[in-house]
């Protein structure tokens, strides 16, 4: 790498609370510029649209493997982590051809015989007993209260977890969710080697028996004779509750703060509820809960915008950028529920575009629909300035949404 570094906030409470100026800098500044990222060291930040969903898409040129790089070790970790962490961030987000496809033939399958669609009746009625608790409170948070336990009840269902397990469940899956230090991965191994543990008896239960539950179809997918082993079982499962629920907690959160900080598409969206799909598109576009996409390794030197990437620079798409690109997005920066079209790429694309996203879409759309109709002149509790955002890199999201609930409709 030898072109002049930049510098990018990219976890500060400014930053979390208004990344627009941010992402303006880095495309009018550095498209592909030379930083340097906690945890992972010098890398390559792409941000215009075009240059991203090349990324995205571009197998042969940009790989997730980086020993098909040239590259020993993936970017991140380090030789002193446990053999668990390895096994847990060793899972289809990560491979290349033909082992993806292998994979992902193999968990959509699962996904398949699960029918994601035929579980809106229940994620609607999820949505609304914990609704029905939120209203019994004047002032509540609703991240704590709603936008966090409504994916992790739908994915325990999904999953076929038993109700008396969610809560030591839960408790996992959040020590999970620390910044990745260190110290924050020193502090999650209790909890890894316990939910490996209760993960590990659960695949065994239901090898003799079966139920119908995710788990299950887990076990039971095949393909060509071939099936998941223990390791790729733990890692798959891993991604759904970390990658796909955390995702979805974020959208949740920071997409009602920005209804209510924009009361406009507020009432655009109660007086016409059809609008409940694009406006959930377009609060995936902008806030971007998923900052960046997974490195990738260039598997020859490539230059793009007049910088040469080498076989094995790390490389990270840049979604939340790519989201408010101007040449894409007319006034990226403003929340519009009707933008038509929205190609945006807070879920990814390409092969490993994100495997949860019919699930994501659909709590989104529920959630929102439902939230708005049942408080509509719900607003936040705390001027936008007090607001805490999660200082975790590459993801945005709130530690905490107070509100005042108002009227019950």
């Amino acid at each position: 790498m030898s072109a002049t570094a930049m510098t990018f906030d990219l976890v500060s409470q400014s930053y979390k609370r208004n990344p627009f100026p941010t992402y303006r800098r880095m495309h009018a500044e550095a498209p592909v510029s030379r930083t340097k990222i906690p945890f992972i060291g010098e890398a390559w930040l792409v941000s215009s649209y075009d240059d991203v969903m090349t990324l995205l898409k571009d197998k042969e040129r940009f790989v997730h493997d980086p020993k098909n790089a040239g590259r020993k070790q993936r970017a991140g970790i380090s030789w002193w982590m446990p053999r668990l962490v390895r096994i847990l961030t060793d899972h289809m987000l990560g491979s290349d051809e033909p082992d993806h496809r292998r994979l992902r033939g193999l968990v959509d399958k699962a996904f398949g015989r699960r029918g994601i669609e035929g579980m809106r009746p229940r994620i609607e009625a999820i949505t609304d007993g914990l609704l029905d608790t939120v209203a019994q409170h004047g002032e509540v948070d609703l991240v704590e209260h709603f936008a966090r336990p409504l994916p992790l009840t739908v994915i325990c269902e999904l999953l076929g977890l038993p109700q008396e397990d969610r809560p030591k469940f839960t408790r996992w899956v959040q020590a999970m969710t620390q910044a990745p230090t260190a110290l924050g991965i020193m502090r999650t191994l209790p909890a890894l080697f316990m939910m490996t543990r209760y993960l590990k008896a659960q695949f065994e239960r239901r090898r003799h028996d079966p139920r119908d539950d995710l788990i299950t179809a887990l076990v039971e997918a095949e393909e060509a004779g071939d099936r998941l082993n223990e390791e790729e079982l733990l890692s798959m499962v891993f991604l759904l509750l970390v990658a796909g629920h955390e995702t979805t907690v974020h959208l949740l959160g920071s997409g009602s703060l920005a209804l209510m900080q924009n009361p406009d598409q507020r009432a655009r969206l109660a007086e016409d509820g059809s609008l409940i799909a694009p406006a959930a598109e377009e609060l995936l576009r902008y806030t971007s809960p998923v900052e960046f996409a997974t490195v990738r390794y260039p598997r020859e030197d490539v230059v793009m915008h007049g910088q040469t990437l080498r076989r094995g620079d790390c490389i990270l798409p840049a979604l939340g950028a790519a989201n408010c690109d101007p040449d894409q997005f007319d006034h990226p920066d403003k929340l519009d529920i009707t933008r038509r079209p929205n190609n945006h790429v807070a879920l990814g694309s390409g092969i490993h575009f994100c495997l949860g996203q019919q699930l994501a879409r659909m709590e989104a759309q529920i959630a929102f629909e439902r939230l708005f109709q049942r408080f509509p002149d719900m607003m936040p509790a705390l001027p936008a300035e007090d607001i805490e955002w999660r200082g975790t890199l590459g993801l945005r999201g709130l530690a905490g949404l107070p509100v005042n609930l108002g009227a019950t409709a």
